[in-house]
């Protein structure tokens, strides 16, 4: 199996030596070649069966995970386990019931009527050809005098013009109907699917890669909606015509119509083991674009650090690897299908030689007309259409919902913490009680990493947590913003518990500054009246950017507060984000304060400036600041020191560098800040 490859050279410096330079072709076959996960045989049907046991194992193993996770997740919250049945189920309460009904029901009637008229037509052509041919014995026996040739043939022209005519029309508007069923689904699937994952909880994404999950929101979406439209659309006609002609075929010859249809049992026989081979196949071929898309949106989100090492040859390759596999699936799969399409179409060919030959002998001794058998020649081809209609019908079926199996589970997967239950107080003070909490990772459930952590802090409070990396600062503030729930103690707020608060209207009162705060390709007075504060009107905005120090550098931008600053706001400065950042948590004008590392990535001059803007935003409200610069804390009422998950000090700047052997006066003698300032 040839590979897609990348049809040029890298270029190398000139010192570097001979035999560092490689092709890519080089490259991909020899990391191809030494690639475990994929058999390679010098006879090709004895590779391709070692292919296909490996992906039928694969396909397994990926639908035992996803088993895993359903079962996790149903042991939460009592939702089935992905199976046939209930992706049928699926079908009809989340993909149908998106459909736009009166465009579905429009296209099912106008389809039942197209397959009508595709019956009528050949009986039509029959009773034309038999005029013709009683008209042609009249005209030999009597002459030109004893045929109205015109008048003979004009209403069986004229009924089969309009039933063709009728034909063109409703086909028109068959595809119409149901291309706006399939779009339109398409796109509320996906919208649906994006509100479910923006909604999932923080500890989902740890264990996800988003480029994973944009490629089941984009392929998987489409792959479902097909079954909309074009299944939809075919399966009705293809029932009809299956039936029909079957029934249309004994009631004209029984004895031919037999002959016709010995054959259909072999070939469900090989239709059914085909759709199930096909739709293992689709679960490996998802999972592997899937992992190429994760690569794409990896690389191409973090350009800059790939060009600073000089990564651009080897990730290319990297992804010409991923989806070389996925190149390889498709390819096992088109094998597979068109082997069975064209062991049907010989068997087909085989059974049409002999109807034609049973026929003929019968038409020479009388006992069947030509337009009898004209008509039942093309029942004949409407039976193939419907039988292959329904193999392609049910393979596609199978595929799409054996593959899909994790776009099922992401839609209907429910958030370990609800967004619109809980309390929502009428007011809110900020008052903020830690209680014995301790928290570990899911993924790491035996390494503790906050223990016993007891805090209580009041509007005007700062608290500075302090430590090396990984003592559980950030942790700690993740906890604050709900994105985890503590494994054990409780944490308050106005006396109430976390867990008895609505999610909204908790990070409602919450402002969170980060180190590197994200800005998103929209304007900037978009991104200052964000989230909670959509629809604030602009004297509030600029107000907000005043504080923050913002509102000077945007007036001076070209297009003020419809600026776009670029992907990860890549057009405007560390120091002038930061000030967005702060104006739009301002603007929310929260009760609670979150600042990581607000200010660490600054140049002094800038830092001065974000100090003030911070400074404005802290006053009178209850604030955590997690900082390594300890020039940032000294002004906190109160400073934590955190080592491996535990609070070792806690006291004012004062207090902790008075005491003897303090880990605090440690680092404050580190960072050579203390003889300045203590």
């Amino acid at each position: 199996m040839d590979d897609a490859r990348i049809p040029f050279q890298r270029s190398l410096r000139p010192e570097e030596p001979a035999e560092s330079q490689m092709s890519w072709q080089q490259l991909d076959g020899e990391r191809l070649s030494q690639d475990p996960d994929w058999p390679a045989s010098a006879c090709w049907a004895l590779s391709y069966v070692k292919m296909h046991n490996m992906l039928l194992q694969e396909a397994r193993q990926i639908q035992s995970e996803g088993q895993q996770a359903q079962e996790e997740q149903h042991g939460r919250t009592g939702l089935e386990a992905v199976t046939i049945a209930s992706s049928l189920k699926l079908l009809k309460n989340e993909v149908f019931s998106l459909c736009p009904m009166h465009f579905l029901i429009s296209g099912i009637v106008v389809s039942f009527v197209l397959t009508t008229l595709s019956f009528m037509v050949p009986w039509v052509q029959g009773q034309l050809v038999d005029v013709a041919v009683s008209e042609a014995a009249k005209y030999a026996k009597d002459g030109p005098e004893a045929v109205d040739i015109g008048a003979a043939l004009f209403e069986p022209i004229l009924l089969l013009s309009v039933l063709m005519f009728s034909s063109y029309l409703c086909e028109i508007m068959v595809g119409i109907l149901f291309a706006i069923c399939g779009h339109t689904t398409v796109t509320r699937l996906r919208i649906k699917l994006f509100q479910n994952l923006t909604e999932q909880e923080i500890a989902f994404y740890d264990s996800h890669v988003s480029g994973e999950l944009s490629s089941r929101l984009i392929n998987d979406s489409q792959a479902l909606s097909s079954l909309t439209q074009f299944t939809t659309q075919t399966v009705l006609g293809a029932v009809v015509k299956f039936a029909g002609s079957l029934l249309a075929m004994f009631a004209t010859h029984p004895k031919l119509a037999l002959l016709a249809t010995i054959i259909t049992p072999i070939n469900m026989v090989l239709v059914k083991r085909t759709g199930k081979t096909v739709g293992f196949y689709g679960v490996v071929q998802n999972h592997a674009m899937a992992k190429a898309n994760a690569v794409a949106v990896e690389v191409l989100g973090s350009v800059r650090t790939v060009q600073s090492n000089v990564g651009e040859q080897y990730e290319a390759e990297f992804f010409m690897h991923r989806l070389n596999r996925y190149l390889r699936i498709i390819k096992a799969t088109v094998y597979l299908e068109t082997v069975l399409r064209f062991t049907q179409y010989g068997l087909s060919k085989v059974r049409n030689i002999v109807v034609l030959a049973v026929a003929m002998n019968q038409v020479i001794t009388g006992q069947l007309t030509i337009g009898s058998y004209t008509a039942f020649a093309q029942y004949v081809t409407l039976y193939e259409d419907g039988f292959k209609n329904l193999a392609d019908i049910w393979i596609n079926f199978k595929q799409t919902i054996t593959s899909t199996g994790k776009f099922i589970q992401l839609l209907l997967r429910q958030p370990d913490f609800a967004f619109d239950q809980g309390l929502q107080p009428t007011n809110c003070l900020g008052r903020l009680h830690l209680k014995d909490v301790s928290f570990a990772y899911a993924s790491r459930p035996d390494h503790q990493v906050l223990s016993s952590i007891n805090l209580e802090a009041n509007p005007g409070d700062v608290v500075a947590l302090v430590g090396e990396s990984g003592a559980g600062k950030s942790t700690l503030g993740r906890l604050l913003l709900r994105h985890y729930d503590p494994t054990s103690g409780h944490i308050f707020f106005d006396a109430l518990d976390y867990r008895s608060l609505n999610l909204r209207w908790l990070r409602a009162q919450i402002g969170f500054v980060e180190q590197e705060p994200v800005l998103f390709d929209r304007t900037l007075e978009e991104n200052i009246a964000y989230g909670s504060a959509k629809g604030a009107p602009m004297k509030d905005i600029q107000e907000a950017a005043s504080r923050a120090n913002a509102h000077n550098f945007i007036s001076t931008l070209q297009n003020g507060y419809n600026t776009h600053p670029g992907e990860r706001a890549a057009r405007i400065s560390g120091g002038q984000k930061q000030r967005v950042a702060i104006a739009r948590a301002i603007i929310r004008n929260p009760k609670l304060l979150v600042l990581d590392e607000a200010t660490s990535a600054l140049d002094s001059e800038n830092e001065h400036i974000v100090q003030q803007a911070l400074d404005e935003l802290m006053n009178g409200r209850t604030t955590f600041v997690i900082a390594h610069r300890l020039s940032t804390v000294i002004g906190a009422t109160k400073i934590m020191v955190l080592d491996k998950g535990y609070v070792i000090e806690e006291g004012s700047h004062s207090e902790l560098v008075a005491r003897e052997n303090s880990r605090y006066g440690s680092f404050m003698k580190h960072q050579l800040v203390s003889p300045l300032l203590s």
